[in-house]
């Protein structure tokens, strides 16, 4: 039999996990996203670049977003998570740069990542195929 007929996927990519490690991700994404966002403010406390921070700071943080654009794509666990996380020092950035018209779509960009993140992982089960194997089956 086929992967495809059992039912069952290689966990390579998208391994399933318990909800104490899911919780366990969004808590180091709740953590690194006001770490970073504060590393955005003080680089920009003593800056005399034109918009008031750093120069670097959008080509990083665009450079992260277009990384978990791509991890979620290639179907890496994280790839939402990250995108959803990059979103706080965004705001951050858009604060201290004087533009709050970017606020929203950031917000809503954490929302739908972090959305994404919670309900595009597959939830892993496990059954027995016609010839009395184990396969992992995710829902």
């Amino acid at each position: 039999m086929t992967s495809m007929e059992t039912g069952h996927q290689p966990e390579t990519r998208h391994p399933a996990g318990s909800d104490g490690t899911r919780r366990a991700q969004l808590v180091s994404a709740a953590v690194a996203a006001p770490a970073l966002s504060a590393l955005v403010l003080i680089t920009a406390a003593g800056t005399d670049a034109p918009l008031g921070a750093p120069d670097y700071w959008p080509w990083l943080l665009t450079g992260l977003q277009v990384l978990a654009l791509w991890s979620a794509g290639t179907r890496r666990w994280w790839g939402w998570l990250l995108g959803a996380a990059v979103q706080l020092p965004w705001i951050a950035y858009a604060v201290d740069t004087g533009q709050p018209g970017f606020i929203p779509g950031f917000a809503v960009s954490a929302a739908v990542q972090t959305h994404s993140f919670l309900v595009g992982r597959p939830r892993s089960r496990s059954r027995t195929d016609s010839e009395g194997r184990r396969v992992q089956v995710y829902a």
